[in-house]
């Protein structure tokens, strides 16, 4: 009949009868649930590697820095940035450096984005007050730093650098020599303290006093590039050049060399070596000018002017190319006319050239600063004959010298001095205010120092109206 199987056909079935599932399905369904869940898992196991290896590198970072080695740090927080791992800690960890490293005006937007991933408000206002300390600005934050250290906080150590440094930079020696020892026993194997009382005791002309903080400060940490840097440059001074050329050479192990080179360059010139010291000093000048400006700040010396092209001309003074010398000699003047030495170096270029006429100009200029200079030696003996005297504006007036006609940071110290002895003297900010100004116009990290001490000048014409004193700088202490 029609519609009937054939015989021996197997019967349809029924309806209502189960059908087994077809094994290509299944298999295609578990294969998709595994994938769904390698996915998943993957991506959970990625977060939760990504967090460990974050935190792993922010430790590192760390670590580096409460060693001294920024450099180390740097490395550490280019690789979370490179795997694009960073959080809020590593934002932090970045605004710590940049003020280690004096990329001052950096750290405030550093600490802003902290606060937007969800950072400490704690943690980020005790960085604003190391921040301010190390502006210069002490006076405003020095309750707070001093209640912090009584807490033991866990950042005493950068406290007490941010101290330290704040107190030198407003010319209160005496209370940054009060903090050195303590911070010194608390954190006995930490360079950096016997660096500062170094420096301290460089500005008093302690240079033996100072050459022994520092060998304590290397045995500390053979890598604390500041310290060797500076012993190079004061071992130097005192004539020992085959030993400040070997701290010159330890210190060119720096990734970021240029000042350690220089330093080189300069001790080479002093053993009577001009030819090797111009290839060094050659090399310098092929790197970016950011680069040459990072290496100083992490010796914490920023040059000012344009140390490279200034030893660059004396290199070739000495080796007889006078025409050279001179033009090197033209671009550090026109940078910044009132570099002594170099006028004077480029006055003996000129008469080599045959220039006399040019050179008894130059030479007239050098001699009459030389005597506008001579200035100096009178005001220190009148302030060495009042010693219970304050003598602000003595102490003014030689910073204003050294200032204007010799060695700028000569002159930083000693109106940093007058400061020290009388906090509202006008005088004085005005030419740190319109000194730190100047440079911030080719440095803008200089900014912050410049508004310090306008911001200085403001307060004393407010106070003027109820107390003359501030607005004219006189003091009982000066009568």
């Amino acid at each position: 009949m029609p519609g009937l199987p054939p015989r021996g056909a197997p019967a349809a079935p029924a309806a209502d009868q189960h059908t087994p599932p077809n094994p290509s399905v299944l298999s295609r369904r578990l294969r998709w649930f595994c994938v769904v869940f390698a996915v998943i898992a993957a991506v959970v196991a990625g977060l939760w590697i990504s967090g460990i290896a974050t935190a792993l590198l922010n430790d590192a970072a760390a670590a580096a820095m409460s060693r001294r080695d920024y450099e180390a740090a740097e490395a550490w927080l280019h690789t979370i940035a490179k795997l694009r791992a960073g959080n809020a800690e590593t934002v932090f960890l970045s605004a710590r450096l940049a003020r280690k490293e004096l990329q001052l005006p950096q750290v405030p937007e550093y600490l802003k984005h902290y606060m937007q991933l969800g950072g400490s408000p704690e943690i980020a206002r005790r960085e604003y007050l190391l921040l301010e300390a190390q502006s210069g600005r002490l006076q405003s934050v020095q309750e707070e730093l001093h209640q912090l250290l009584m807490q033991e906080s866990p950042d005493g150590a950068e406290i007490c650098e941010a101290y330290v440094n704040g107190a030198v930079m407003t010319g209160a020696v005496d209370l940054a020599l009060t903090i050195i020892p303590v911070w010194k026993q608390s954190w006995p194997t930490d360079p950096q303290p016997c660096y500062a009382l170094a420096r301290i005791l460089e500005y008093q002309q302690n240079t033996a006093g100072a050459l022994a903080e520092l060998d304590a400060a290397i045995q500390h940490s053979p890598r604390h590039w500041p310290s060797l840097y500076a012993r190079s440059r004061l071992l130097a001074g005192v004539g020992r050049q085959e030993e400040a050329l070997r701290d010159a050479e330890a210190a060119t192990r720096m990734h970021a060399n240029a000042a350690a080179l220089l330093q080189q360059a300069r001790c080479l010139q002093n053993l009577g070596r001009p030819a090797e010291a111009r290839s060094l000093l050659q090399q310098i000048l092929n790197a970016p000018p950011e680069a040459i400006r990072h290496s100083f700040n992490l010796v914490c010396e920023p040059e000012r002017g344009l140390p490279v092209q200034t030893e660059l001309g004396l290199a070739e003074a000495a080796l007889g190319n006078a025409a050279t010398a001179v033009n090197w000699f033209d671009q550090v003047l026109s940078h910044d006319p009132n570099q002594l030495n170099v006028r004077y170096q480029r006055a003996l270029c000129l008469r080599e050239l045959g220039r006399d006429a040019e050179a008894a100009t130059e030479l007239a200029h050098v001699q009459q600063i030389r005597e506008t200079l001579r200035e100096i030696d009178g005001l220190a003996d009148v302030i060495n004959d009042h010693p219970d005297e304050a003598r602000v504006a003595e102490r003014c007036r030689i910073g204003e010298l050294f200032l204007l006609y010799d060695d700028a940071r000569r002159g930083e110290f000693w109106l940093r001095d007058a400061l020290n002895h009388q906090p509202d003297y006008a005088p004085a900010h005005q030419l740190l205010a319109d000194y730190y100004a100047r440079l911030a116009a080719k440095q803008p990290e200089y900014s912050l120092l410049a508004d310090r001490h306008r911001q200085a000048l403001a307060e004393i014409q407010v106070q003027s109206k109820d107390s003359p004193r501030s607005a004219t700088g006189n003091s009982e202490s000066e009568k």
